[in-house]
């Protein structure tokens, strides 16, 4: 008898109901003063943000586990001050799970698995994005536990967390 508890249990943990957006925004409670609304529903994979003081959202992705190319990275703009994303650009196509991004003195810097990225004064190139430049590197090239998210800290150091490259292993010179 008490299987069939576990196995439904399970069924629905593994394959959730799917939430609508609009259901989802509604159950989540904010404190007086706050506002929760969509800027954009079009960014397949989005995982990391960064903000430019233009009012430019950088949005970098995580595509399917294990893929490469795996992923963008997007800039969004909001032309018409409505609170809403009218534009989508590509800044960079085919990285290696390109999921951290941060925003630094006018250049955005962007985290493969391996390396550091950094576009420079991207705010004005947005329509012809300039090449990378790579600041950082090498970084195990680990998939496991290899993203990365980045944050600059207020005295403008980056950092850079290094994950484990499995879950219960000895590390060796094969994960590199």
């Amino acid at each position: 008898a008490l299987l069939q508890p576990i196995e439904s249990l399970a069924a629905a943990v593994n394959n959730p109901r799917p939430i609508p957006v609009a259901e989802g925004l509604q159950r989540i409670r904010l404190p007086p003063g706050f506002v929760i609304d969509i800027f954009a529903d079009n960014v397949k994979g989005a995982r990391s943000m960064a903000l430019s003081p233009a009012g430019n959202l950088y949005v970098g992705t995580f595509a399917e586990w294990g893929k490469k190319p795996s992923g963008n990275v997007y800039a969004l703009r909001d032309k018409d001050g409505d609170g809403r994303a009218e534009e989508l650009l590509t800044i960079a196509a085919g990285l290696d799970h390109p999921n951290g991004v941060a925003w630094h003195k006018g250049d955005l810097y962007v985290a493969e698995i391996s390396r550091i990225l950094r576009f420079r004064n991207i705010d004005k190139h947005l329509d012809d994005p300039p090449a990378f430049e790579v600041v950082g590197a090498p970084f195990p090239r680990d998939f496991h536990h290899g993203w990365k998210f980045i944050r600059f800290s207020p005295d403008g150091k980056l950092y850079v967390p290094v994950g484990a490259p499995c879950n219960i292993c000895e590390p060796s010179q094969q994960h590199s």
